[in-house]
């Protein structure tokens, strides 16, 4: 009704009226136009790597190329387009579109490394994930994953140099991942027929990967159940989500060492507000006592931009209840990492530090998992795949350091070059002292294949002394 009575008034008023309208308004832009403009100027630029103000279409397959299926596809295509295949509703009124996908990669490398504990060490290493996914909706899927070429940190592989020379097969069916997870309201939906959003449950069981503070309070595949609930509006904040996790098998301690006797429980919540995201997460380990007893571990995190640069930091403790040791001890460690792309560059600086007083421990670390700092850079992480460690302590017990680095990206983000510098200094004389360069490459070659060149150059105080690394890699993704 208001816009008629406006429409109206304009018809009524006549020419005189629209005239005088259209020199008032132009009299207004005027000044309005000049200040903005002048604001304008006084803002500062922004970089090419941030998000852009205005509209940008979808681009087309003339510029993305064709979709990438996975090997095996039964049914609606993965991330594809076109008509959906017909939906089946089960007994409890909930509406399912099966479909199963078969996926994975396969990475193999040629790698050495020496340093001055022992003679050169060089292999040939190769692994192999595979996944089978059945998506029956958005929200309920079954997954397994398995590693037929390793089993946890041992690699199938073929040692050229350094002792032990000859293949060694981890072959086997080694069993990674199997959980199923579900919506509440999804599976049941007469439970809540008005959708008030009570049951917005999320339900994962199985084994399944489970992080907390970006894997550095938690980093393990654990035979376990979890219960999220998303969508939690409180006073300040514009979402949360709050999670309980419990496992009782597969457990690694600390240290990285199995614990068959451990129980696992989390609590683990992230709090986005409108200029930070912070996340509190809280673990308890029951262990055994006289072995890896029961130990609390706990952890809060910021994490928001400041103009151009992106910042995260984050301080987290642990205490050992059933007496210090190497899977479970008292300590806390404090982190932050930044990182930026200058005006005018799509290059990415960034620069992460740590601080860590006496022996912090994480809840649960994966046997290939590493220590909490594989965050850090190139130089505090593995390659995850046979001998090639890190070359720095990462471990953060009473120890000081960081990493500066600048990642380059080359003929669109096709190839990518890192180079970073690094050191961690031991604060109470335990010879954890490092430091150490290291370079990364990596280059598309299809749309399926990536090769990879990685090496470094390491001084460390302990028996490792001055060492080096060199490695290659292709990775097939399928």
């Amino acid at each position: 009704m208001a816009e008629g009575m406006m429409n109206n008034k304009i018809r009524v008023s006549g020419r005189r009226w629209t005239f005088a309208a259209l020199l008032g308004a132009t009299a207004l832009t005027l000044p309005v136009g000049a200040w903005a403009a002048e604001d304008a100027d006084a803002l500062p630029k922004k970089s090419k790597a941030a998000l852009s103000d205005t509209y940008i279409p979808l681009a087309g397959q003339d510029v993305v190329g064709q979709r990438t299926a996975p090997i095996v596809e039964i049914g609606n295509p993965f991330l594809g387009t076109g008509r959906l295949s017909e939906p089946v509703e089960i007994f409890t009124g909930a509406v399912w579109t099966p479909s199963i996908q078969i996926f994975g990669s396969y990475r193999a490398a040629i790698q050495g490394v020496d340093d001055e504990r022992g003679k050169p060490y060089v292999e040939l290493v190769n692994r192999l994930d595979l996944f089978g996914n059945l998506q029956l909706s958005g929200t309920e899927r079954i997954l397994v994953g398995f590693t037929p070429l390793n089993d946890g940190g041992k690699f199938t592989r073929y040692v050229v140099a350094g002792g032990d020379e000859g293949f060694h097969s981890e072959h086997g069916a080694h069993l990674t991942a199997a959980f199923a997870e579900f919506q509440v309201d999804q599976v049941f939906p007469f439970l809540d027929p008005w959708g008030g959003g009570f049951l917005d449950v999320n339900v994962a069981a199985g084994r399944q990967l489970i992080e907390a503070q970006d894997g550095m309070l938690v980093n393990d595949t654990m035979d376990s159940v979890g219960v999220a609930k998303n969508n939690i509006q409180l006073p300040g904040n514009i979402h949360g989500r709050v999670t309980g996790v419990m496992a009782w098998n597969e457990v690694h301690r600390g240290n990285n060492v199995f614990d068959g006797d451990a129980l696992f429980y989390g609590l683990f919540t992230s709090w986005d507000t409108s200029k930070t995201t912070y996340d509190l997460d809280f673990a308890y380990v029951d262990g055994q006592a006289g072995r890896v007893g029961d130990s609390i571990h706990a952890g809060l995190s910021a994490t928001r931009r400041f103009g151009l640069w992106n910042a995260s930091g984050r301080i987290m403790g642990s205490t050992a209840l059933d007496g210090d040791s190497a899977g479970a001890d008292d300590g806390v460690l404090s982190y932050v990492e930044t990182s930026t792309s200058f005006p005018g560059d799509e290059n990415i600086f960034y620069a992460n530090g740590f601080w860590g007083v006496g022996s912090f421990t994480s809840a649960s670390r994966a046997g290939t998992a590493g220590g909490p700092l594989v965050r850090t850079g190139i130089l505090f992480s593995s390659a995850n795949l046979g001998a090639y460690g890190a070359p720095l302590n990462n471990r953060g017990q009473n120890v000081v350091g960081g990493a500066v680095g600048y990642q380059m990206f080359l003929s669109g983000v096709d190839q990518q070059l890192t180079f970073e510098l690094g050191g961690v200094a031991d604060t109470v004389g335990n010879d954890r002292s490092g430091v150490g360069f290291g370079t990364s490459y990596s280059r598309k070659l299809t749309d399926r294949v990536v090769f990879r060149a990685d090496g470094y150059v390491a001084h460390n105080q302990d028996d490792r002394g001055t060492g080096y690394g060199l490695r290659s890699e292709i990775q097939v993704l399928f």
